[in-house]
Formats: C-alpha cells, sequence, structure tokens
C-alpha cells in the first residue's frame, strides 16, 4: 500500500491515511503493509528517516486490530544498482522479502534478471516483483514469469488486475497456472486506486479459484512470520490472440 502520508503519490494527508485504513478494516484485513516508493532519489537514510516522521504522524490514529509493517517498493532496474546492504534496509519489517517494482513500459535491459539474481544470491533475500499484470516485457512474453521464479522471486498480482476488463484475463491464467504468491490492494487513495480486496476475492470465488485464494493467503502469512518461501514454477502461460 501507499498509506503512509506526504512520501509518496498515495496518502496526501494524515487524515486520508486514516480513512483508508479504516477501508481495509472493513474489508478484514489485518496486516497492512506500508511500502511507499523508492526511486533511489534520496539516500536509503534520508527514505527510512522520512518514512519514520510518516508513521509516527499516523500511529496514534490506527484503527483497533490493524497492525502495519514498514516497507519500501524498490525501482529496480538492474542499472546503477545501490548497495545491497543498503538496498535490505527497505525490506519488509520483520521479514527477507522486499518488494521490487521493474520498469513498466521501457524495455528491460539484458542487465535486469542477471543482476536481480546477484542480489537475491548474495543476499539471501526475496524479490517479490510488484503487479507482474503490469510489465510490457511480461505481457510481451509471459515465458519470462519462469525466469523470475529461478531467480527466486515471488509474484504479486493487485487485487484489481481481478476485475479490470483490460487486465484480469492475463491474471486469472496467471492464478490458474500458480504464479501468483501475493496479492495487495495497491492502495494509493480513496477513489480511482483504493482499497478493494472483497470484489476481488469475490471475482477469484466466482471463477472456481477459491482454494488458489486462500494459498496466496497462507503464502503472505507465511512470509511475515519471517519463513522463507520459496516458489515452484508453474505451468507455462501462453499468449494466444486475444488473451492468455
Amino acid at each position: 500500500t501507499h498509506i503512509l502520508p506526504h512520501l509518496d503519490d498515495g496518502a496526501k494527508d494524515t487524515a486520508t491515511a486514516v480513512e483508508m485504513l479504516g477501508w481495509q478494516k472493513a474489508q478484514g484485513v489485518t496486516t497492512v503493509l506500508c511500502t511507499p516508493h523508492y526511486y533511489g532519489k534520496r539516500s536509503p537514510d534520508k527514505f527510512l528517516s522520512q518514512r519514520e516522521s510518516a508513521y509516527e504522524r499516523l500511529k496514534a490514529r490506527i484503527p483497533d486490530g490493524i497492525t502495519l509493517r514498514l516497507g519500501a517498493e524498490v525501482h529496480f532496474t538492474g542499472v546503477n544498482v545501490p548497495d545491497y546492504e543498503q538496498l535490505c534496509r527497505l525490506a519488509i519489517e520483520g521479514t527477507n522479502g522486499i518488494l521490487i517494482e521493474l520498469p513498466f513500459t521501457e524495455r528491460w535491459t539484458e542487465r535486469l534478471l542477471p543482476a536481480l539474481t546477484d542480489f537475491a544470491d548474495d543476499t539471501g533475500y526475496t524479490p517479490i516483483i510488484a503487479h507482474v499484470e503490469r510489465y510490457r516485457e511480461v505481457l510481451k512474453t509471459p515465458s519470462i514469469l519462469s525466469r523470475l521464479i529461478d531467480v527466486g522471486c515471488l509474484i504479486q498480482v493487485n487485487a484489481r488486475a481481478f476485475t479490470e476488463k483490460r487486465e484480469r484475463k492475463f491474471a486469472f491464467a496467471l492464478l490458474k497456472h500458480g504464479f501468483v504468491h501475493c496479492i495487495g490492494s495497491d492502495a494509493h487513495d480513496l477513489e480511482r486506486r483504493s482499497v478493494d480486496m472483497l470484489t476481488a476475492k469475490a471475482a477469484v470465488e466466482r471463477a472456481g479459484y477459491a482454494e488458489a485464494w486462500e494459498n496466496v493467503q497462507s503464502t503472505m502469512q507465511r512470509l511475515l512470520d519471517g519463513e522463507e518461501v520459496r516458489a515452484l514454477s508453474g505451468t507455462p502461460v501462453k499468449k494466444t490472440f486475444g488473451g492468455y
């Protein structure tokens, strides 16, 4: 989520953040991961200091029954990769999982996957690839998902992908073929990019994938419990005329 206020393109103020947390609670969410964007334009020290300040402003107003975990959504291109020790400081609190955002529309460089492999191998941390349904390279070549799994990555999909017309075919193909390990709201605001986990869950259940949804919840809980979670590569997703 992008609930921490004044840090990125998420919650514009503390009042908005509090209301967003209320929406999470109303939908049965008990643990909220606060993952503001980190683009490397500021030092990790400065980012962490600003993140802590945002959390302190919000802390006294967190609804009962909701726990916040701090982290970051780290933009990773494979070029000018930050120091690994510094990167690991941005992992999701209490875990060895780090949410990684890859380039959306531009072509991935030949260095990207090797750099991701080096990071995972050298640190033992698990890259969680954010909202894979939005990357041009993945949509164009779904077989790249197996390469990401081989690197040691987990795959995250946004809840809205299961209900939005332009994304749902691919999202359900990922779920069917075993390439969804985490589902998140990616909540930014109260309107266009709000919390809507229950609608996504209902859509998944109507499609006959209730067990898959529960398996994803179990995987996320194991990650939050500090367990080492390794994914098996799913069956290949193939691109066909008009769908996947």
